[in-house]
């Protein structure tokens, strides 16, 4: 038996399915949700620290002395 026919002849393992699936959302359900998301969106604001930046360029820098 060649090495393909070896590799071909093990079971392939497959997991079971779910018991319970995830329900499917109707289009009632996904309107309320995208309007208690945007609820709680409304007004929001990013306080972003400008004074640090969190990513800096590295790359073309010349090197210290």
């Amino acid at each position: 038996m060649s090495p393909y026919e070896r590799l071909m002849s093990e079971a392939i393992p497959t997991r079971p399915a779910p018991a319970d699936p995830r329900p499917v959302w109707t289009a009632a359900q996904q309107a309320e949700h995208v309007r208690a998301l945007l609820e709680a969106l409304d007004g929001w604001t990013y306080h972003r620290d400008t004074r640090r930046p969190h990513l800096r360029l590295v790359g073309d820098q010349p090197e210290a002395a």
